[in-house]
């Protein structure tokens, strides 16, 4: 964490650009914020995000994330044996509301939201180190679709058209919906109102488009990601789980669902967050950085462009910060008080110039769901229809690359009692 702290956040000015990642270029067909080079455009990236998601910014969007994950909670009731579908959906519905002002249908498959979705997943399944030839030799990325045995081609064309139609027609949902005054608050509008006599032209509003698709595909996947991680820690950890659920009995009681109100209340739900986001980070290996000129560091010389990638899950699996660090404890981030300590996993969101600009919209998101599940659901590993015995889940089973989804298993969702039903259709009709 030394050599972390010292080069991405002390000496950052010089850790901040990217090398070049032509197969990115070819899948999403444009410089996403995660993969610009250090300079002016990445800086109006950063600074559009930084006033659409700051921690004062964020509160005005907490009723968004309530009712969509309160639909979360009624689909968990209809259909638990779907409860990837529905936590992919949510994470969607959330982006599109906050980015767009589009409220995605629940159970639909959204013709916004399946160009998208095609656009995460295949792209980032292309991207795993080793998958293709197109990410070890550059030049093959340059091969047109159409040559006789470019299937990679062809499928990268297919992401990219799916990335383009993502970009834009959104964006011109919304400005469409300004143009008839029936827009929606959301980060998209306060931009276009904000800074409608900033955007210089064509080549701003390229920008703003790629800022946009950046916002969504990002806030897609990190919270997707790290639900489907709560959701296997609680299926393994039942104690885990038992304990978090006597926590929230006591502090918020039987009258209704946890809100944010309640948070600072809740320390072992909070520590149990952010054991989830270092037991499964969801970027173990980070984007890979670049050297914007020479360095010299412990007697090392580090060249002008030299590929530095920070191993988020080396940090996780320190073991003299963290005691046995492949088992899922939560009483690490608790003191003998039972307070928080100071560790916040903050590094699972990367360090410096670089980290994940919409860490505060994941947190506030996610622990949101935990807590809510939490209070309404017990989870549990699932039962055989003929044996009767569980079915094993492993742990360690997931995908490669930039993110790291669990691999699909099986669990049990089972409210917790007809009172907690009660709540969760009460509230889903309350908002």
């Amino acid at each position: 964490m030394e050599d972390i702290v010292e080069l991405l956040e002390k000496r950052s000015a010089n850790y901040a650009d990217r090398p070049t990642l032509n197969l990115f270029d070819l899948l999403y067909g444009t410089k996403m914020t995660g993969f610009l080079h250090y300079g002016p455009t990445l800086k109006k990236h950063r600074r559009l995000m930084d006033e659409a998601l700051n921690k004062d910014v964020l509160p005005s969007y907490h009723h968004v994330f309530t009712e969509k994950v309160h639909i979360l909670l009624d689909q968990f009731l209809r259909q638990p044996d779907l409860f990837r579908e529905h936590i992919g959906e949510l994470g969607a519905s959330i982006t599109m509301s906050i980015a767009y002002g589009y409220d995605v249908t629940p159970g639909v498959k959204d013709h916004f939201v399946k160009p998208a979705e095609f656009a995460i997943n295949t792209g980032l399944d292309l991207a795993i180190p080793g998958r293709t030839l197109l990410s070890v030799f550059g030049f093959l990325c340059y091969i047109p679709p159409w040559i006789p045995g470019a299937y990679t081609q062809r499928l990268c064309a297919d992401v990219r058209e799916a990335a383009m139609l993502t970009r834009e027609a959104p964006y011109q949902y919304v400005k469409q919906k300004m143009e008839a005054g029936t827009a929606k608050d959301c980060v998209l509008v306060r931009v276009l109102e904000r800074d409608s006599g900033d955007l210089g032209g064509v080549e701003d509003e390229e920008m703003l488009k790629n800022f946009m698709m950046t916002f969504y595909f990002g806030g897609v996947e990190t919270m997707n990601v790290s639900m489907s991680n709560f959701m296997l820690a609680m299926t393994l950890h039942t104690h885990v789980q038992r304990t978090a659920q006597e926590d929230i009995d006591k502090v918020v009681g039987s009258h209704g669902l946890p809100s944010y109100e309640h948070r600072a209340s809740l320390p072992y739900v909070e520590a149990l967050y952010r054991e989830v986001n270092r037991w499964r980070p969801v970027a173990p290996s980070s984007v890979p950085r670049a050297t914007i000129k020479d360095d010299i560091y412990k007697g090392y010389y580090i060249p002008k462009g030299t590929i530095v990638l920070p191993n988020t899950w080396a940090l996780t699996r320190n073991e003299d910060k963290y005691l046995d660090p492949e088992s899922f404890k939560p009483v690490r981030f608790l003191n003998l008080d039972g307070t928080l300590n100071d560790d916040t996993v903050s590094y699972a969101f990367g360090s410096g110039r670089r980290i994940c600009p919409g860490r505060y919209m994941a947190d506030d998101v996610v622990w949101l769901m935990m807590v809510t599940v939490l209070a309404t659901f017990n989870i549990s590993k699932a039962r055989d229809d003929e044996t009767g015995n569980e079915i094993d889940v492993d742990a360690d089973a997931c995908t490669d690359g930039l993110s790291s989804h669990p691999l699909p298993f099986k669990c049990s969702i089972v409210r917790r009692s007809e009172h907690a039903e009660a709540l969760v259709r009460n509230a889903l009709g309350a908002t």
